[in-house]
């Protein structure tokens, strides 16, 4: 659910100016805010910071950095199509001694690069993130990870022994073991199929590249709970529960929009009227990432200034009305 605030405030203009213009990152440390300006303040603000800090980014293009802190990093959001998101350039390691009790949370970033685990990384939290490909190191181990609203675009690899929550997200080519899909689109690339093990799918959509590509099973260690499959029939035959799913032979009858293809950043994913009602996961709520309790939202958590109207005069006595309205969601 969205929450939207309508408030008027009493304030000069210049400072709301100078706020939406500048590419920043603040710094939460027990209630002191340090600001930091330009392409590196990421990287100013995460040298700064000590483990449990709060980092938020405006909008904006911002120089990466090796994550070494169990930080909450913030960003403006990833929706290309409706405004300008928080983007990290380059590459980026996450190494975070395994003794630390505070938890890694990262929401609304976009990432068109790799981010590389490096040691062994507890409950971490990914939510409402844009990536492109998460991979790790020969040492690197994430443990019940969380990953929410996030579209990762090319391919997750977790190594063996990771564990991993997937709640309505939109991923290529996971490989994983121990790992829970719910309320996904998931779309399984050069037999990459194969390669998810010991793991659950539950109200998910999962399309293989082609049947030539997906001439293997999910193996018979996996199970799935009211999925539908596209592009192989044979995806489910070796699935115990094999009953509890539906091969859908014309993918136009599901989505309105999406043909089957390489993901894109604008598409929505959203399945027909008529597929909304048919194919229910185990809630009895529409299959795919629009249903189930936590239907797929880019807006952050965090709030966003959204409109800004300013008064044409100033009172009497020289104070400006502001009408500004801030976004979030739940």
């Amino acid at each position: 659910m969205k929450k939207i605030f309508s408030l008027v405030v009493l304030f000069a203009c210049a400072m709301i100016a100078n706020a939406q213009s500048s590419m920043l990152a603040t710094l939460n440390h027990e209630g002191t805010v340090s600001t930091f300006y330009g392409a590196t303040a990421l990287r100013d603000a995460h040298n700064a910071a000590v483990h449990g800090d709060v980092i938020t980014l405006s909008s904006g293009s911002f120089s990466s950095v090796n994550i070494t802190k169990a930080i909450t990093l913030r960003g403006a959001g990833i929706d290309v199509s409706k405004t300008e998101p928080t983007v990290i350039l380059g590459d980026f390691n996450i190494q975070i001694a395994d003794s630390i009790t505070q938890r890694l949370t990262m929401e609304g970033i976009y990432h068109n690069y790799t981010i590389t685990n490096q040691g062994k990384l507890t409950n971490a939290m990914f939510l409402k993130n844009r990536f492109k490909i998460i991979t790790y190191a020969s040492n690197g181990n994430m443990e019940n990870a969380n990953f929410i609203h996030c579209k990762i675009m090319d391919n997750i690899s977790l190594s063996t022994g990771s564990s991993a929550s997937c709640v309505n997200c939109v991923i290529e080519d996971p490989i994983s073991s121990n790992s829970e899909f719910q309320n996904c689109v998931i779309r399984f690339d050069n037999q990459k199929g194969n390669i998810v093990k010991s793991s659950t799918f539950k109200n998910c959509l999962l399309l293989a590249k082609n049947s030539t590509d997906f001439a293997n099973r999910f193996l018979s260690s996996c199970l799935a709970y009211n999925c539908l499959g596209f592009f192989y029939s044979g995806m489910f035959l070796d699935m115990p529960n094999n009953s509890t799913n539906k091969y859908i032979s014309d993918i136009s009858t599901v989505f309105k929009s999406y043909n089957g293809g390489d993901f894109s950043d604008t598409q929505n994913f959203e399945l027909t009227d008529d597929a909304q009602k048919k194919y229910l996961g185990m809630d009895g709520i529409q299959v795919g990432i629009h249903g189930g309790m936590l239907p797929f939202s880019s807006t952050p958590s965090n709030p966003q200034i959204t409109k800004c109207n300013v008064a044409a005069k100033s009172t009497a006595d020289g104070k400006l009305s502001v009408d500004i309205e801030v976004k979030a969601a739940e």
